[in-house]
């Protein structure tokens, strides 16, 4: 990613445009409530606040697994019922199992919930589970996405090879960068599966995202409670209105440091 950085200083074009221009000027974002209170009263009124400020996808994790019991698995099906029942029937719903269950719970739990229509259900299982989750995918309506852990397109390919997912979020901070990104996007889009990379690192997601066919990339993760804080010290950080991300014009991932918020700059020596 910083090679590609370079690269767009040196050339003084945005890296979206180094990979062979935009489909779209800005990028729709989804909604990611990482850390928020899952009270649901709560979980109620932050939604339709997210709903508000445009958001037309909200992703809600769910804090419960097998071990929890009947109890858990009742908690888990009523954030969604809460979410579906505040947002009405135009706002999409996705859902994160932090890898915690196995197949019989997510299979349990897809039934209990395919009426309220997830937009997705994510990471179910631990990443070298692939029968699993194709057999999640075989057995219900509710679309299957996993690949923040997935570091490859080789490894990608085995994923959709197996039918086992119809959302790949590979992040280019952890998948080899903006290179293999995009050889991913390529990979997937044979499939027919969507692309959209895991948040963290949002520069350079941002730019390849806005690089592909919206049918491939539609749409990039923005933590909502994480971003607040993680471009802190950039002098123009991305901004989301109206749940969209304008592209950067500015050569490579846009990146400037502001100097009103460093206290101190020191050099290594040279050697």
């Amino acid at each position: 990613n910083a090679l590609w950085d370079l690269r767009g200083r040196y050339f003084a074009a945005p890296v979206w445009r180094l990979l062979g221009g935009s489909t779209r000027s800005a990028v729709e974002a989804y909604a990611s409530c990482l850390g928020f209170s899952l009270e649901l009263e709560k979980v109620s009124e932050r939604a339709q606040e997210f709903r508000r400020q445009g958001y037309r996808y909200q992703k809600w994790f769910l804090a419960y697994g097998p071990g929890s019991g009947a109890e858990g698995m009742r908690r888990n099906v009523e954030l969604v019922r809460t979410l579906r029942e505040a947002l009405g029937d135009e706002t999409e719903l996705m859902f994160d199992a932090f890898m915690g269950w196995d197949l019989n719970y997510a299979l349990a739990w897809a039934r209990r919930v395919e009426g309220w229509r997830p937009h997705w259900i994510e990471e179910c299982f631990s990443p070298e589970k692939i029968e699993s989750f194709a057999a999640l995918r075989r057995a219900t309506a509710i679309p299957v996405a996993s690949g923040e852990h997935i570091y490859g397109r080789w490894e990608a390919h085995r994923y959709l090879s197996a039918g086992a997912l119809d959302i790949l979020q590979c992040d280019p901070e952890w998948c080899g960068g903006v290179s293999e990104l995009v050889k991913i996007c390529a990979v997937a889009s044979l499939y027919d599966v969507r692309v959209v990379p895991h948040g963290h690192a949002l520069h350079a997601a941002l730019h390849v995202v806005a690089s592909q066919p919206p049918m491939t990339c539609p749409l990039v993760e923005y933590l909502i409670l994480k971003m607040q804080y993680w471009h802190h010290f950039e002098k123009d950080p991305p901004r989301v209105e109206q749940a969209h991300i304008q592209l950067p014009q500015r050569p490579g991932f846009g990146i400037e440091l502001d100097p009103a918020k460093i206290q101190r700059q020191s050099r290594l020596p040279a050697g």
